[in-house]
C-alpha cells in the first residue's frame, strides 16, 4: 500500500525528459506494452535500482490472457531484447539513454515464479510521465468526455502517485477553485456527492491507480475543512477486472427480447441494465472462492447491480476478478469500509 513505499530516489530530479520512444528491430506486439505496464504497476511501490520483483507465473498468464507459458516467454523475450530511447537534459547537457525494458528469470511451469528487474538506467526514468505514458492507459483521452473536474483531479493525483507519500491535502475552498466549479453546489453535501465522489469514480475508472478520499472536520461535529486524496496501487485482481471491462457508461447490445425474465434474479435485461448469463463453470469456480454458507446467487446479483451499464468483453472473468477483489477488501482494513464500486474500473488495456 501507499504507506509502505520504500525510501528511494527514482525520478531524475535535475533532468528534463524531452522524448521517449521505442527503438531497435524488435517487432513489439500491443500486448507486450500491456504486459510491461502490468509488471510495472505490480512493482510500483518498490521500483528502485537493483530491485528484483517476483509474481506467480499464473498471474502474468491470467493478465496477459496467454493460454500457455510459451507465449508469455515470447513476450518476455521481446521485452528483454527491445530497446527504449530517451532524450533528456541535465542542466545544459543534452543526453540520451538506450536501455532494455526488462531482465527476467521465469519458470517454465504455470505454477512457478516469475522474477524480473528493470534496466538499472531505465529505472530512474520509469515514473517520469513522458516515459510512463508510452505504456500506461491513455487516461487523459479516456476522461475527455467526462466533466472538467474529473480531468483536473486526475492531473493532480497523477503527480502525487509518483511521490513517496502520494497524498494531496487541500482545503474545501482550494479544492473548489482547483476543480473550477465556481459557486455551483454551494452546500458541501452536494459538492461532495456531485463533484468529489463523481470525480473519484471517474478517475478510478481509467487511471493506473485508485484514489481514496478522506474528510477532516473542524472539531467534533464541525464542517469539513480539509479533503485528503491518496493514490494507491491496484492489486492483481483489480487489474484483471479492469481488463475485462469493454466500456464504461455504454450499455452492451441488448438481446432481441428485452423483457425475458432471468430465473436467477427475476429481472429482465431492461430492468437490470446488463447481462445475466455466467457460465456454469464460472459459478462453480466462484463457489470455491467464497466462505461456507455464503449465497453465490446473492453475490452474482450484487456484482450485476454494482456494474449496471457496463459492457464486458469477458463477463465470466470479470465476475471472478470482482469476487477476488471483494475478498481482498474484507481482509484489508484499509479497504473494508469502502464501496466496492470504487475499485477495478480501469478501461481495458490497449490491445
Amino acid at each position: 500500500m501507499a504507506g509502505a513505499r520504500q525510501e528511494r530516489d527514482v525520478v531524475k530530479k535535475a533532468s528534463s525528459v524531452v522524448m521517449a520512444r521505442y527503438c531497435g528491430d524488435v517487432d513489439f506486439k500491443a500486448s507486450d506494452q500491456s504486459l510491461f505496464n502490468y509488471l510495472l504497476l505490480r512493482a510500483y511501490d518498490n521500483v528502485a535500482p537493483g530491485a528484483v520483483h517476483q509474481i506467480p507465473v499464473k498471474d502474468a498468464l491470467e493478465y496477459g490472457r496467454y493460454d500457455r507459458v510459451g507465449l508469455l516467454h515470447e513476450a518476455i523475450e521481446r521485452l528483454g531484447r527491445g530497446l527504449i530511447e530517451i532524450d533528456y537534459k541535465e542542466g545544459n547537457d543534452e543526453r540520451s539513454i538506450f536501455a532494455h525494458f526488462l531482465s527476467a528469470d521465469i519458470s517454465k511451469s504455470e505454477n512457478g515464479i516469475f522474477k524480473y528487474a528493470f534496466d538499472p538506467i531505465l529505472v530512474h526514468f520509469l515514473q517520469d510521465p513522458k516515459v510512463f505514458s508510452l505504456i500506461r492507459p491513455l487516461t487523459s483521452q479516456a476522461l475527455a468526455k467526462k466533466p472538467l473536474f474529473s480531468s483536473r483531479l486526475y492531473e493532480a493525483m497523477a503527480l502525487q502517485f509518483h511521490k513517496k507519500t502520494p497524498v494531496w491535502r487541500v482545503t474545501v475552498q482550494e479544492l473548489r477553485d482547483f476543480l473550477r466549479v465556481g459557486d455551483r453546489y454551494a452546500r458541501f453535501d452536494n459538492f461532495k456527492m456531485k463533484v468529489i465522489e463523481r470525480a473519484v469514480e471517474d478517475v478510478n475508472a481509467v487511471a493506473e491507480f485508485d484514489v481514496l478520499v478522506d474528510y477532516k472536520r473542524g472539531g467534533q461535529g464541525g464542517a469539513v475543512v480539509e479533503v485528503a486524496f491518496t493514490a494507491v496501487t491496484k492489486s492483481h485482481s483489480r487489474l484483471i477486472e479492469a481488463r475485462s471491462i469493454k466500456s464504461i457508461g455504454t450499455a452492451k447490445r441488448p438481446p432481441a427480447d428485452l423483457h425475458t425474465i432471468d430465473m436467477l434474479d427475476g429481472k429482465t435485461f431492461e430492468e437490470r441494465g446488463g447481462p445475466a448469463e455466467l457460465m456454469s463453470e464460472t459459478v462453480e469456480a466462484a463457489r470455491s472462492r467464497i466462505a461456507e454458507g455464503e449465497d453465490i446467487g446473492a453475490l452474482i446479483m450484487a456484482w450485476r447491480e454494482e456494474n449496471r451499464g457496463r459492457s464486458w468483453s469477458d463477463p465470466d472473468r470479470a465476475f471472478l476478478a470482482w469476487l477476488d477483489m471483494r475478498n481482498e477488501q474484507k481482509a484489508d482494513p484499509l479497504f473494508k469500509d469502502l464501496d466496492g464500486d470504487i475499485f477495478g474500473q480501469l478501461l481495458e488495456g490497449r490491445e
